[in-house]
């Protein structure tokens, strides 16, 4: 209700008042926020190892003799460039130089025929050195398979067994 009333500041308070309040000056001034971008900082323990590239080299173990030399060399493929390779044939595909007349059943049959007969291809500088026969052959003993079912075992066919 004291629309009307002055102020009852007078010089004297204003004075304090203003003595006491912050001043505008150059060591309180900063920029307004959003308006400066921040400077990259790299903190952590790669610092600038990044952008210097000083890094060490893959393995390196601090001079210390790296794991790759310290475990021995053992030779899991040693002689791999001298071993004998033989080039699968299986009985069909025999058969099927036979029925084509490539192959003749009357004489024997050696590696000679089924070279001449297109049935193989030898290749001496690939270490080529003749033909694996390959078949898959299916048996069943009955009294093998009566002791597989009797200790609760199984038995499977690639085909249908007759009964």
């Amino acid at each position: 209700n004291n629309v009307g009333a002055r102020s009852c500041l007078t010089s004297s308070t204003a004075r304090d008042l203003l003595r006491t309040l912050p001043r505008v000056s150059l060591a309180n001034l900063k920029p307004n926020p959003g308006s400066r971008k921040l400077e990259r900082r790299p903190r952590g323990r790669r610092r600038g190892e990044r952008q210097r590239g000083t890094r060490p080299r893959l393995g390196f173990e601090g001079g210390q003799t790296p794991f790759y030399i310290r475990i021995p060399k053992y030779g899991f493929n040693e002689g791999h460039s001298f071993r004998r390779q033989y080039q699968p044939l299986s009985l069909n595909r025999l058969q099927y130089l036979i029925d084509l007349g490539r192959v003749d059943p009357t004489q024997p049959i050696d590696l000679t025929q089924l070279v001449n007969g297109r049935g193989v291809t030898i290749q001496p500088y690939k270490r080529d050195y003749g033909v694996q026969l390959v078949e898959e052959v299916n048996l069943i003993i009955s009294e093998r398979s009566f002791l597989i079912f009797f200790y609760k075992g199984t038995l499977s066919s690639p085909h249908p067994l007759p009964p």
